[in-house]
């Protein structure tokens, strides 16, 4: 696997289609970011591979195993030093038996739902450095023109579920990817 210069985690997620519609989680409330809407995944262990660990995480989380691999997604990179690696992966959904302390229930939307947002916004991104920063070995001191950027926030709305952030932006571009075929 590679990795970026810096202090990063690294994560790989499933984005499982069935019959032409995503397979979504509702996070159980016993683990982080509990009750938000993901596909299966989780942290890549040192001795695996990113779609190995997305696998891994699918079997743990839904029982499934899967039928095929469609593609890889291009990796998202986050302003809080995070990778994640997406895999397009078909599944079966007959013998799905979730892990209810990790998923809370599962639902389907169709791929295509996922081309157009309901909503985008945006958040800034800055540097704030620490009141101990060594500002004297730096040009323009404490007035140094720091870059800031903008990370969009995507958001969709299915039934009574709110599908956001990561795994909004995950499902945006797998959907753009499986409709180019």
């Amino acid at each position: 696997m590679t990795r970026l210069l810096g202090d990063f985690s690294y994560y790989a997620v499933c984005v499982p289609v069935f019959m032409g519609r995503f397979l979504f989680e509702v996070r159980s409330e016993y683990v982080s970011q509990p009750l938000e809407v993901a596909f299966p995944g989780g942290k890549i262990e040192d001795d695996e591979t990113p779609f190995e660990a997305a696998l891994r995480e699918l079997r743990e989380e839904t029982g499934l195993s899967i039928v095929s691999k469609i593609c890889d997604v291009e990796p998202v990179v986050t302003p809080f030093n995070t990778v994640i690696f997406p895999f397009i992966v078909e599944v079966d959904i007959k013998n799905m038996v979730i892990s209810k302390s990790e998923v809370s229930e599962v639902f389907l939307a169709p791929v295509e739902f996922f081309e157009i947002p309901y909503k985008i916004a945006n958040v800034d991104v800055k540097l704030e450095p620490p009141d101990d920063f060594p500002y004297e070995l730096i040009p323009f001191k404490r007035d140094y023109p720091w870059k800031t950027g903008k990370y969009e926030v995507i958001f969709y709305k299915w039934d009574s579920y709110i599908i956001w952030g990561i795994t909004a932006r995950i499902a945006r571009r797998a959907a753009q990817i499986l409709r180019k075929g």
